[in-house]
């Protein structure tokens, strides 16, 4: 595990602060703040810790950007500082070195080696030109290729719920790109696994993005991938509360369980007959999957959800790669929204979905390993090809036994991504809720773990860009509401 280093720079200068990190420590954990006194509690949390300082500044900025170096040295806060100037010539270097900065970087104008954007990223925001479905003016798209509701899933009779809203969950901080090195599995404890073969890996997960970029002109559904450096933090039970709310807002929600030797989440869904991914492969003509043999894996959940996996011979998973990316080019242009779960070991078929995927969220909870494995999660997803900036780091569980502030902000300094959220927990009330199958029932209580996923989804949605028609406030108790079937509208409409 790399050592600790708290940024502390003006908007413009921080992907060059990282990549000086990088440079020199490649596992480092870097936390960014705002201020001196910002860094000052982090560094009370983490006294065992040694610590680096990287303070940017500007010209203009040269008397302050001195007098933080001094203090920081004064009050003891890091082992090594290192100051970055940008437009300061030899007498700002000198001053620098003179405050007690261990190391000066100096360059005219903006610094020639950031070549990375440093903007906050905010909802309906992106920093490349990714495809990912971000506009640049601050507003989510809306999305007019969409094929009517009722031309694709015609309304069934059973009565739904509405669900309620709650505050805002997303919190945004600084990140730029990485290059991480490594682990590229890990346990249910975060530790170390034999590792797979990272290029094999790398190579499916770029097929699988390429593909992705390819599919231009009509619709196509944004996929999200959820994943983790170990086991137990609640990635099923996040995928399926997203799912749901999706689903509750008129969106037609694929969910893809692609923990194939052991998911469990037909059992969380409440599915009444299992169907494993099985049938996938068995009817294959030709190296195409026909529409027919998807639609005979599917389990219709409820309004608007489908799931589809894990398998039921888990000794067979590693053959289903091209049969997971041939599901998710399908669903891409039937649902409106694709939820991939995944396992902790990351086999074709996650690679699939992660390289392919539009947002990757990155789940963690209570444990001393949470914030390493973050870190060995964030690492492997961008040496598949995933920046940064299509990634959220969701500490799941906030307020639960180990799980205060000290954790999720080990876990979210492990992580180091921008764009941040936090679920509370939710207690015993969750598992019983999902243990008898009321996973409906759980997303529309008034409870903090409820209103966090209400609004978490909500945000994710919108910037997705997705065109939500119904509501995630709450409605009065019996008010009927839309479901939906699966989109194909005949049966062996493939050819095998």
């Amino acid at each position: 595990m790399g050592r600790i280093w708290v940024i502390c720079c003006e908007e413009g200068l921080y992907g060059t602060a990282r990549q000086e990190v990088l440079k020199r420590d490649g596992d480092a954990r870097v936390a960014r703040v705002a201020s001196v006194e910002e860094m000052m509690s982090l560094r009370a949390l983490c006294e065992s810790e040694r610590v680096g300082i990287v303070v940017a500044g500007r010209g203009a900025s040269l008397d302050r950007t001195a007098r933080d170096v001094t203090r920081i040295r004064q009050q003891g806060l890091g082992d090594d500082v290192l100051a970055i100037l940008a437009g300061c010539g030899p007498g700002s270097v000198a001053r620098m070195l003179r405050a007690g900065a261990n190391e000066v970087i100096a360059a005219e104008g903006e610094w020639a080696g950031c070549a990375l954007p440093d903007r906050p990223l905010v909802l309906g925001t992106c920093m490349e030109d990714d495809g990912c479905g971000c506009t640049v003016d601050g507003a989510p798209p809306f999305r007019d290729d969409l094929v009517p509701l009722e031309e694709l899933w015609p309304p069934l009779d059973e009565p739904d719920d509405e669900v309620g809203a709650g505050p805002s969950a997303l919190e945004r901080t600084g990140d730029c790109g990485i290059s991480c090195k490594g682990s590229v599995r890990t346990g249910r404890d975060g530790v170390d696994m034999p590792a797979a073969d990272a290029h094999e890996l790398k190579e499916v997960a770029a097929r699988a993005g390429a593909n992705a970029a390819m599919s231009g002109g009509g619709h196509r559904a944004p996929l999200v991938a959820v994943v983790s450096g170990r086991g137990g933090v609640g990635k099923t039970t996040v995928v399926a509360g997203l799912a749901a709310c999706a689903a509750r807002v008129g969106l037609r929600s694929a969910v893809l369980d692609l923990d194939l030797m052991c998911g469990d989440m037909p059992a969380v869904l409440g599915v009444d007959v299992f169907k494993g991914l099985e049938g996938l492969m068995a009817h294959e003509s030709g190296g195409s999957i026909a529409e027919c043999d998807i639609e005979a894996t599917a389990m219709r959940v409820g309004p608007g959800l489908t799931l589809w996996g894990p398998l039921a011979e888990g000794e067979r998973a590693e053959l289903f790669g091209d049969s997971v990316e041939q599901l998710i080019d399908a669903l891409r242009s039937a649902a409106d929204v694709i939820f991939a779960d995944t396992s902790c070991f990351w086999g074709d078929a996650v690679a699939v979905a992660v390289g392919a995927c539009d947002r990757c969220l990155v789940i963690g909870g209570a444990g001393e390993t949470s914030g390493a494995s973050a870190a060995r999660a964030v690492a492997l997803a961008m040496r598949l090809g995933v920046p940064a900036t299509r990634m959220t780091s969701v500490f799941n569980g906030v307020g639960g036994c180990g799980s205060g502030e000290e954790e999720a902000l080990r876990f979210e300094m492990g992580a180091s991504l921008r764009s941040r959220a936090r679920i509370s927990d939710g207690g015993d009330r969750v598992s019983g809720l999902l243990s008898f199958d009321k996973l409906d029932a759980l997303i529309a209580e008034d409870c903090a773990f409820s209103r966090d996923m209400r609004s978490f989804a909500g945000e994710l949605l919108s910037e997705l860009g997705c065109r939500m028609v119904g509501s995630l406030e709450p409605a009065p108790q019996n008010t009927p509401a839309t479901k939906f079937r699966l989109p194909w509208g005949k049966r062996g409409s493939g050819e095998r």
